[in-house]
């Protein structure tokens, strides 16, 4: 590869990794006036509209196979809908500070999964890193006070990122065999229409998850909440994924990879400058400890791992 392509793929893999350090600033953005699940099912009717256009340009719509269709809801499901929803409700808990972190360590769940299943195997240096990694959450959630766990203002929120990293570990295990029979990005644009036939229906019924639908408030939304929702679709989900996966078969998923340790840094600077969150000399030390356990966990990744790390781990 030309040390320019080079350059211009470095470039262009920091801009995706800005936009899924900023996406929790803009989530929070657009629920100002949308309810979690709504600002889920508005995001993704664009972006999946979107893939499904891609889909259809590129004749790629004709290789989804018919018995592949109950992975893909599954996948679809883990992905999208429930990822999304447990992460935009934790959101209105926490600080996106807090959730950037606290999502970083999805690597460590998706490890440890691997490791149950027989396909991994955790070194002393990786037991060592999840170690440093949860400790690092605790110092995050506690702000410093680790006795004080479970009194903590943000915990409620911080326990529903904790579970969002938890499900999109899951989703990045389950979805191994799919991104090895699929080009990725083909797969994911299939993940986010199914993710998203499932939550067509929320859209237009009243659910204890929405009691007021979205169709009431598409025409009253103001124009910030549809500019975060636009910046979600279409620069977050269609263009960050595309440019992932040009990564993944430019530079390999190694490579790439790393490129996730700075969602944090730009998660910090939105919630930030946008919201006027103010990080403590805790929230900095809790945050190097989840990047160096991460970092600790997923060194020297084995064929099977380096696999399962071509989807990125921390996306919003």
């Amino acid at each position: 590869m030309h040390q320019t392509n080079y350059a211009f793929m470095y470039a262009a893999l920091i801009t995706v990794s800005f936009l899924w350090g900023t996406s929790f600033a803009a989530a929070k953005i657009g629920m100002y006036e949308l309810e979690p699940l709504n600002l889920v099912i508005f995001r993704f009717l664009i972006a999946s509209a979107v893939f499904g256009v891609v889909l259809l340009q590129t004749g790629t719509y004709r290789l989804l196979r018919r018995q592949d269709i109950p992975r893909f809801i599954v996948l679809g499901f883990l992905a999208i809908t429930s990822y999304f929803y447990i992460q935009y409700t934790g959101l209105r808990y926490t600080t996106t500070i807090n959730a950037a972190l606290i999502v970083a360590t999805s690597p460590i769940w998706t490890v440890l999964f691997s490791t149950m299943l027989g396909w991994d195997n955790i070194t002393p240096l990786g037991l060592a890193g999840i170690v440093i990694a949860f400790t690092g959450v605790s110092v995050i959630i506690t702000n410093g006070q680790l006795i004080n766990l479970f009194n903590s203002s943000t915990i409620t929120g911080d326990i529903l990122l904790l579970i969002n990293a938890v499900v999109w570990a899951g989703f990045t295990v389950y979805g191994k065999t799919i991104l090895q029979k699929y080009r990725p990005f083909v797969a994911m644009a299939y993940i986010h229409i199914f993710g998203t036939l499932m939550l067509l229906p929320f859209a237009f019924v009243p659910s204890p998850f929405a009691p007021s639908p979205l169709y009431r408030h598409i025409g009253d939304l103001s124009w910030p909440t549809v500019m975060a929702a636009l910046y979600l679709a279409l620069l977050c989900s269609v263009y960050a994924y595309y440019i992932w996966y040009t990564g993944v078969e430019k530079l390999g998923a190694v490579r790439t990879v790393v490129f996730t340790y700075l969602n944090p840094l730009f998660a910090i600077i939105a919630g930030t400058w946008l919201l006027g969150e103010k990080p403590t000399v805790f929230t900095f030390a809790g945050g190097i400890m989840v990047v160096t356990g991460v970092y600790l966990t997923n060194r020297k990744p084995s064929a099977t791992s380096t696999r399962l790390k071509t989807t990125p781990e921390n996306q919003v």
